[in-house]
């Protein structure tokens, strides 16, 4: 085995290893609180909840460039002079995706669950990420707060399948209420490269920029909307 591809080969099961923990993401720091009774009663009465999402950390793109002795497999995959993934979302005029999973969970909960108090808040978070929520009591001192982060969006291609390219990301929602800087339910979808619908989030290397990346648009859509249905899921107490 050549340095150059025992050095792809690393590189590609440390991205299958972020996209696995993608998948299981239970949150960071703050423990899996499930939906009760009491909490989904209170979601519904609250006067007002904001949403609220900080900005995604910018989508990245496993390419061979960047591997030691790398050419060849370059050559076969086609894939090492890919555009990053950010630029393809800018260029694309694609939304941030924090920002669509949260528009789409906000219109499911209120066409499903008849949740009508959900206020959009338009602009992002600053980042770094808050663990404590303590920060949103002077800014929000009324109602409740659903905040929503969107870590790792990434596509990596496969250990053996250098041409197929696996979409995903891990998304973390929470409902607090700010008065006392409570935690009511917090819970993730985690879009990794296992699970039965992985293959709706594949492309070819050739369908990021081919047909004006119609391919990629779809995968980017679906993804948002898949984490978006996960979360309203949970947050409804329904199957996915």
């Amino acid at each position: 085995m050549t340095q150059g591809n025992a050095s792809l080969i690393a590189q590609n099961l440390v991205s299958a290893l972020v996209m696995i923990a993608a998948a299981s993401l239970q949150g960071c720091g703050t423990a899996q609180i499930a939906m009760s009774p009491e909490t989904s009663a209170e979601l519904r009465s609250a006067p007002v909840v904001h949403v609220v999402k900080y900005r995604s950390g910018g989508m990245s793109m496993m390419t061979p460039k960047s591997a030691v002795g790398a050419g060849l497999v370059a050559s076969m995959t086609g894939s090492s002079e890919l555009a990053d993934g950010s630029s393809l979302v800018r260029a694309y005029g694609l939304p941030d995706q924090a920002d669509a999973v949260g528009s789409l969970l906000a219109e499911k909960l209120k066409a499903e669950g008849r949740i009508s108090n959900l206020r959009l808040e338009p602009a992002f978070l600053p980042r770094p990420y808050v663990e404590d929520p303590a920060h949103y009591r002077s800014k929000y001192p009324s109602g409740l707060v659903l905040e929503l982060t969107v870590d790792n969006p990434r596509a990596s291609y496969g250990v053996m399948s250098w041409k197929t390219y696996t979409y995903g990301f891990a998304a973390r929602a929470r409902l607090i209420r700010p008065s006392d800087g409570k935690i009511l339910w917090s819970d993730a979808c985690g879009l990794g490269v296992l699970g039965d619908e992985a293959a709706k989030r594949q492309l070819d290397v050739s369908e990021f920029e081919g047909n004006n990346g119609k391919r990629f648009k779809e995968v980017y859509n679906y993804s948002n909307e898949r984490c978006s249905r996960i979360l309203a899921d949970k947050l409804l107490g329904k199957a996915s």
